[in-house]
C-alpha cells in the first residue's frame, strides 16, 4: 500500500510537467517619473498572455513619482493609465530594474522606457513601420475629414472605398510586420504587436507571421496561448464552416446550424447590449432585413451579454425591433473561445453553412444583397 501511495505521489509530481509547461518567473520593477504631482496610475497587462492573476496593478503617484514591481515569465507588453488623462501606447517591460517618464500631453504615445529592448530595439523598429505609419495617419486625416464634411453621413460609395482602403492599409501593415520578423525573430516588439492584433479577430496571414517567430518566443507563456488562439480563431476564417455555437435564444432553444439551410446567405452578427457601435447598425439591419428576407436573406445575432445583463438583452430586443433570431452567448464563454473580441463583429454565411465574409460592411452587404438576390 505504501509503495502505491509513494507511486501515485510522483505522478502527480509529474504532471505539471506533463500536461502543462512551467515557466520561471523573474522579478521586475518599474520607476517612473510624470508630470503630475499626483493620481492613480495603472499598469495594465494584455489579459491572458500572462500567468499573472494581476491584470492590472495600481498605484499612486507621489511628487511626480511612481513604482511597480512583480514577476514575469519574459519580456511583456503593457500600457498604463493614468486616472483619465493619459493612456500609453503599448511598450516592453523586462526583468530586473527600468525606468519610465511619461509626460501626460502625449497621450497615446510610447513612453520613454530605459530598458534594453526600449533602448536599443525599438528605434530601429519604429524606424521600419514609419512609412506605414505615414499612409494610416493620411487616411486617418481624410476619413476624419470626410466624416465632418459629411456630417458623419458620408454617401454610402464613400464609405465603400474608405473601407477598402482601410483592408488595404491593414494588409500592407501586416504584410510590413511579417518582413520585419523575418529579419528579427526575436523581437518582442514585434511578438506583442501580433498579440494586439489579434484581439481584433483571426486573420490567416497571423498563421504565417507566428511561424516566423523563435522557438522562444513561440514556447514561451504568451506564445503558447496565442497558438492556440490562432487555431481557434481558423474555425471562424473564410471558406470555413461555421461552427456549432452553444448558445440559447428567449426561450432557451439551442443555437442550430440548420438555419444556414434553410436560406440562401445568413448575417451571423455577434454584439451585446452596451456596445453603442453594435446598436448603431440595427437601423440598417432592419432596413435590410426588411427588403431581403422574403429573398432568402437571414440574420442571426448572438450577444455576449453577461448574465446580469440578461434582461437588458431582451429589453434591447424589443426596444430596437429585433424580429429576426437572437441568441445569447452568457458572458461571451463560446465567442471568446473563437477569439471574437471586438464588436460587432459579422460573418456571412452561405446556404452550406460556409463563410463567405467576415466583418461585411453594411454598404457592402447592401450593394451585394442588391445584386445578387434579385
Amino acid at each position: 500500500m505504501k509503495k502505491w501511495s509513494i507511486l501515485i505521489l510522483m505522478f502527480l509530481l509529474i504532471l505539471p510537467n506533463s500536461f502543462g509547461q512551467k515557466d520561471k518567473l523573474f522579478f521586475y520593477k518599474i520607476d517612473g517619473t510624470i508630470n503630475a504631482d499626483t493620481g492613480k496610475i495603472s499598469l495594465n497587462f494584455r489579459s491572458e498572455f500572462t500567468p499573472s492573476k494581476n491584470k492590472e496593478i495600481t498605484t499612486q503617484v507621489k511628487n511626480k513619482q511612481f513604482s511597480f514591481s512583480g514577476y514575469i515569465p519574459a519580456p511583456q507588453g503593457i500600457f498604463l493609465f493614468f486616472d483619465e488623462r493619459y493612456m500609453s501606447a503599448d511598450f516592453i517591460i523586462e526583468k530586473g530594474v527600468q525606468t519610465i517618464t511619461i509626460n501626460v500631453d502625449s497621450t497615446r504615445k510610447v513612453p520613454q522606457v530605459t530598458n534594453k529592448t526600449m533602448k536599443d530595439e525599438y528605434p530601429k523598429y519604429s524606424a521600419f513601420f514609419r512609412q506605414i505609419h505615414v499612409k494610416w495617419d493620411s487616411f486617418y486625416k481624410k476619413d476624419d475629414s470626410l466624416r465632418t464634411h459629411y456630417n458623419n453621413q458620408m454617401p454610402e460609395d464613400l464609405k465603400i472605398n474608405q473601407t477598402k482602403e482601410y483592408n488595404n492599409l491593414c494588409d500592407l501593415d501586416n504584410r510590413t510586420l511579417l518582413r520585419y520578423i523575418e529579419k528579427t525573430p526575436n523581437s518582442n516588439l514585434a511578438f506583442w504587436r501580433v498579440i494586439r492584433l489579434s484581439a481584433w479577430g483571426y486573420e490567416p496571414i497571423f498563421d504565417t507571421i507566428y511561424d516566423a517567430f523563435s522557438e522562444k518566443l513561440k514556447n514561451g507563456y504568451a506564445g503558447r496561448v496565442l497558438n492556440k488562439k490562432l487555431i481557434e480563431g481558423r474555425q471562424l476564417s473564410v471558406g470555413k464552416q461555421f461552427p456549432v455555437l452553444s448558445c440559447f435564444n428567449i426561450n432557451k432553444e439551442k443555437f442550430s446550424l440548420d438555419i444556414f439551410l434553410k436560406n440562401k446567405f445568413t448575417l451571423v452578427d455577434f454584439w451585446y447590449s452596451r456596445c453603442g457601435p453594435c446598436r448603431a447598425q440595427f437601423n440598417h439591419l432592419r432596413e435590410l432585413y426588411s427588403q431581403f428576407n422574403n429573398k432568402g436573406f437571414e440574420i442571426v445575432g448572438i450577444s455576449i451579454d453577461k448574465e446580469a445583463d440578461e434582461k437588458r438583452w431582451e429589453e434591447t430586443i424589443f426596444k430596437e425591433k429585433l424580429i429576426w433570431q437572437q441568441y445569447l452567448d452568457i458572458n461571451g464563454k463560446e465567442t471568446r473561445r473563437l477569439s471574437v473580441s471586438v464588436f460587432p463583429t459579422n460573418f456571412f454565411i452561405d446556404s452550406t453553412g460556409k463563410i463567405v465574409f467576415k466583418n461585411i460592411s453594411m454598404e457592402e452587404l447592401d450593394g451585394f444583397l442588391s445584386r445578387t438576390l434579385k
